[in-house]
């Protein structure tokens, strides 16, 4: 018999819940406890204790990035690949200041991202520390507020176990975006009860059945229909909900820029990209007019819908499908409504409209570019570097593309075909977001080629990173469109005012800067050079390639400067 005394469960889980740990080790157990594998980041003073609880736990890859702001973007396209939650860590002050524009880009892409930053010491408040972000100082809580779905302070170690939770909740329900959370250096420093949580909360979606067989009975009418799809149907069963409900209907599909790819590119049932950087082929099929017109995971934003385009208003029937309530109605009138994922209210569409027999074919054109005569010696068209580009990446390579004139070029002639084949990140139009969003999307998809289409400008924003993809060993391909100037800005101030003063990125060798900073490097003057490059690509290397395209070689359309210029006329 044993001599072992016999424990109850109460007295068990009294035992359990009494365990004390260091703030920051039980901040890290509950990341791990939410299934996060991937931290982004800098270290700083305020927040070595949480960098230091990390060491503990190799399970959790740690990035180091060169500037916060990499480590945003980075973290926000890791979360649109993998469907976790994307973590970065920063210090106080300038750490977390230097994020905020990719928080903000957070925000309005809808990207789950948990922003962790040190605070100095509630005892300093007030006093002008060094860095101090608190209420007294730079008020960093109240400063991102206004651009994330939730900004607090944990103000004891008692709170932060659920607090941390609370923010993770929030970041990955509904619809999906950046928090913020900032922690004390006592509060980390210092120890607290490990709780015990049986069950997490969850919410479930709901909708009117009425307005459902309403939108199934407008898209079964045998009239003439469109779905116009945005990134919010990435999510889940998204598009595959959405491919099945196109082919069932035999309707055409346009997406949105951000959208690109959620639909197949070469279905017969598509007809491109509505929106900047668009197809002809969208813009004529609105022109002859659309008795329905199902809009689903977009946000109808200025980007989207070409500088607000009136090609959609004629529809009979209007009908919005986003998971923000605050989206619906906001840009366009909507007959109906349904705030709900993509996924669940495209099922259940699915489910209730009836069947088209007849086969339809769509396809997708795509602009000629404005002529040249010849072309610009020691120079390539972009439009033959996309192609080469296209010619050389797999069917499901990851492909994102910064802000600039490049993206035009990228969006109108790449062809892309798996869901989460091309990465824009629009919402807020930074440059560089292309260089942090490439590091995210390989860690993301270890297995998966991944590109990146970005202009000189951006490239030289954030450089820094191709230091960082070198040390991570990462062979992602950077094809940089050097026009020698910021080129967009330049246009765009030519169309609209009719001048334009020069904006040129200076004398750069980008060729040897990337070299200096571990990559191979090369330069592309010529049609050919790219799949020539191609077969000398290290597959344990990234790889710069100065593309010098020809700069008389114009994108034909850009339905947003005609509305600027409509508007300050």
């Amino acid at each position: 018999m044993s001599n072992a005394i016999p424990v109850d469960e109460p007295s068990r889980s009294r035992r359990q819940s009494d365990r004390r740990e260091r703030t920051a080790d039980v901040l890290v157990e509950i990341l791990l406890e939410q299934g996060v594998d991937t931290v982004f980041g800098l270290p700083g003073g305020t927040v070595a204790p949480i960098f230091d609880a990390l060491l503990g736990h190799p399970e959790i890859k740690v990035v180091i990035t060169k500037h916060e702001m990499s480590a945003m973007f980075a973290a926000a396209a890791y979360a649109r690949i993998s469907g976790k939650l994307g973590v970065v860590l920063v210090t106080s002050g300038p750490g977390v200041l230097n994020a905020v524009t990719g928080l903000a880009t957070a925000g309005l892409d809808g990207a789950p991202v948990l922003l962790i930053a040190g605070e100095v010491s509630r005892s300093l408040y007030g006093k002008g520390a060094l860095q101090e972000g608190s209420a007294y100082c730079l008020n960093v809580v109240a400063l991102t507020q206004h651009v994330v779905k939730l900004a607090f302070e944990i103000p004891d170690a008692v709170a932060a176990p659920h607090a941390l939770r609370r923010a993770i909740h929030v970041a990955t329900s509904g619809k999906r975006g950046p928090v913020v959370v900032t922690v004390p250096l006592d509060v980390s420093k210092s120890s607290t009860h490990v709780p015990r949580v049986s069950q997490s909360a969850t919410a479930e979606a709901s909708f009117d059945e009425d307005i459902v067989r309403a939108v199934a009975l407008s898209l079964s009418r045998p009239k003439k229909k469109l779905i116009f799809a945005g990134t919010g149907t990435r999510q889940g069963k998204g598009p595959q909900m959405l491919r099945a409900l196109a082919e069932k209907l035999q309707c055409p599909v346009m997406t949105t820029p951000k959208g690109k790819g959620v639909f197949p590119e070469d279905h017969p049932l598509s007809i491109g990209v509505f929106g900047m950087g668009g197809h002809p082929s969208s813009t004529e099929y609105l022109k002859g007019g659309v008795e329905t017109v199902l809009a689903v995971g977009t946000s109808l934003s200025d980007l989207a819908t070409n500088g607000f385009s009136q090609l959609l208003l004629p529809a009979r029937t209007f009908v919005h499908i986003d998971i923000d309530p605050a989206q619906v109605g906001r840009a366009y009138p909507a007959h109906l409504t349904i705030c709900a994922p993509a996924e669940r209210a495209l099922e259940a569409i699915l489910a209730r409209v009836e069947p088209e027999a007849e086969r339809r074919s769509f396809g997708i054109r795509r602009e000629a570019p404005i002529a040249i005569a010849r072309a610009e010696e020691g120079r390539i068209s972009p439009v033959t570097a996309v192609e080469e580009i296209q010619s050389v990446l797999p069917r499901d390579a990851i492909v994102t593309v910064d802000s600039g004139e490049h993206y035009f070029f990228a969006t109108h002639y790449l062809r892309t075909s798996v869901p989460d084949g091309f990465m824009v990140m629009t919402g807020l139009g930074a440059m560089a977001n292309s260089i942090g969003g490439a590091i995210g999307a390989q860690l993301a998809a270890p297995g998966r080629r991944v590109a990146t289409i970005v202009g000189d400008g951006g490239f030289l924003m954030a450089c820094g990173e191709i230091a960082t993809i070198a040390e991570l060993g990462l062979p992602i391909s950077f094809y940089v469109f050097n026009d020698r100037r910021l080129g967009m800005v330049e246009l765009g101030n030519m169309a609209i005012f009719g001048r334009t003063p020069s904006y040129p990125t200076g004398p750069v060798d980008l060729a040897a800067l990337a070299a200096s900073l571990g990559a191979q490097s090369f330069v592309v003057t010529a049609p050919g050079q790219i799949k020539e490059i191609e077969a000398q690509r290290s597959p344990q290397r990234p790889i710069v390639v100065d593309v010098r395209v020809d700069t008389r070689v114009r994108f034909p359309k850009n339905g947003r400067f005609e509305a600027l210029g409509k508007s300050v006329s």
